[in-house]
């Protein structure tokens, strides 16, 4: 998984820097030349979308998504593993339906060859962009379903002594 979480942190900082750089580029050139450049909005929505599914799996790699987690903290033993296993399949199901639909729409613009305006590359390939995303988002989930289940608090037995 170390590959893995090198190629996502690359993606990541990649992807931002450029976005960065580009979109103060344009800001650049509007202020200075009173003309914005057409690529550096195309540049900047996609490779946000790329940012956006990248992050989202790095978020939950390192478990800090936003997340109601009051009962799962609360619970031990068997109903934590329940409540772990409930939220990972619910994150799979969306996923899974973000990929279909994603694939669906990024085929569909492969087929019909269409191109992005400014740059003229093929808008199926950055829309390809999202199935890549649910694919790394499922495979963190697992990852972290797991680790999840395994570490599940045991429930603590007080003795007639203690208490």
């Amino acid at each position: 998984m170390q590959a893995l979480d090198a190629v996502e942190n690359t993606l990541a900082v990649a992807a931002f820097s450029i976005v960065s750089v580009v979109a103060f580029s344009n800001v650049l050139s509007r202020y200075i030349f009173n003309a914005s450049l057409a690529l550096t909005t195309e540049l900047t929505v996609n490779l946000a979308v790329l940012l956006t599914m990248v992050g989202a799996a790095i978020g939950i790699r390192e478990g800090s998504h936003l997340g109601f987690t009051l009962l799962r903290d609360k619970a031990t033993g068997r109903t934590h593993q329940v409540i772990v296993v409930a939220a990972g399949l619910a994150i799979v199901l969306f996923y899974v339906a973000l990929f279909k639909f994603g694939l669906d729409i990024s085929l569909d613009q492969f087929r019909r060859q269409q191109t992005t305006p400014a740059l003229g590359l093929p808008m199926g390939l950055l829309t390809a962009v999202v199935p890549l995303g649910a694919v790394l988002g499922v495979i963190r989930v697992v990852q972290v379903t797991i680790t999840g289940v395994r570490e599940a608090p045991q429930r603590r037995v007080v003795s007639r002594t203690e208490g």
